[in-house]
Order: structure tokens, then sequence, then C-alpha cells
């Protein structure tokens, strides 16, 4: 198959895209949330946020957290996000 014909036949060559905009997306609407709250627990922000999973969830905020976006804590079972503006 020629190149002309890939580029013609409507084929994403750059399938990365599409996640990458998906994970904005993501990330986008959990700083919505935590702006909106300062202080929330990682199963109330799944609940309210039922098109992604829990594991998509999760691994964006410890991204998130790696790079001092938000903070993450952990008090037995329970995974609670906070604000970086947030005064304890």
């Amino acid at each position: 198959m020629s190149i002309s014909s890939l580029l013609d036949s409507g084929l994403e060559i750059h399938p990365l895209r599409g996640a990458r905009h998906e994970a904005d997306a993501l990330t986008a609407t959990i700083l919505d949330h935590l702006s909106e709250q300062t202080v929330i627990c990682l199963d109330t922000l799944v609940c309210l946020m039922p098109e992604y999973t829990w594991n998509q969830i999760f691994d964006r905020v410890d991204q998130l957290a790696r790079c001092n976006r938000v903070v993450l804590r952990r008090h037995r079972f329970v995974y609670t996000l906070f604000s970086t503006d947030f005064v304890a």
C-alpha cells in the first residue's frame, strides 16, 4: 500500500493524539472539581465522573500529585485530594 493511499484512506496515523486529548480532559475535570471543593475524597470524585474508571482517575491523580499540582493523602483505605491552595 502506498503512502498516498494511506493518507487518502483516513486512517489515524497518530492514535495517541486521541488518548492525549482524553487525558487532558480528565486532568481538567479533576482540577475543576478540586477547585470547587478544595478537599475531595477520591471515591467521591469517581462517583462524580462515571465516564472514567477508578483506575484512570487514580492514575491521573497520582501523576498530578507527583507534579505537585494536587496533594494526595491516604488514611487507611481512604484517599483524599487537597488543592495546593488548601491551608491545613
